[in-house]
């Protein structure tokens, strides 16, 4: 064999192998869900109260296997689109694997509504882990692009009777948010 034909089969074996490489996310958690409750309370589980369903909003929740996570939530004034990446910390215990690029649209028709909008685009220039790419006004809506740079969740799925339980534990402010979605 003639080393140039070597060269290119050890290459492609060498592609190969990269290519088959571990997925970050257990193909369980993998897929799109839909959530069907929340809730929220203390990190250690105590003081824990399910939202009401009327006050629950629309979120839907995209996992693959390399980690990539979209979340859509929409309810009657803002729609909001979450993209950021998992890396595997522990068997089911993940972390955002860099920041989180956010787009909020929200949908205005009084001056109160309007006045809202302004309180929190000013809210969130003041976060220091916060910074907006985008922010701009089109007739009755008003769009904003940020990128949330780091998040002090901890962040943990299971699978319970064939629904994904997605828990987020912020330590620094020792809360748990616990939702639970079904497969879509």
């Amino acid at each position: 064999m003639s080393k140039k034909l070597v060269s290119i089969i050890i290459l492609g074996i060498c592609l190969l192998l990269v290519g088959c490489g571990k997925e970050v996310v257990d193909s369980n958690f993998t897929g799109k869900w839909k959530l069907e409750s929340s809730g929220i309370g203390m990190s250690d589980g105590t003081d824990y109260t399910e939202t009401k369903k009327a006050d629950i909003p629309s979120l839907d929740f995209d996992i693959d296997s390399d980690g990539n996570v979209k979340e859509l939530y929409i309810d009657d004034t803002v729609a909001i689109t979450n993209s950021y990446k998992l890396k595997q910390e522990k068997d089911n215990e993940y972390q955002y694997d860099g920041p989180i690029i956010c787009k909020k649209v929200y949908e205005y028709k009084t001056e109160s509504e309007k006045e809202k909008v302004q309180s929190e685009l000013n809210t969130l220039k003041a976060k220091d882990n916060v910074k907006i790419t985008k922010s701009a006004q089109k007739g009755d809506e008003y769009q904003i692009d940020l990128k949330v740079e780091e998040q002090d969740f901890v962040l943990s799925m299971e699978i319970e009777n064939e629904k994904l339980i997605f828990k987020k534990v912020d330590n620094k402010e020792k809360v748990l948010i616990k939702q639970t979605y079904k497969k879509n």
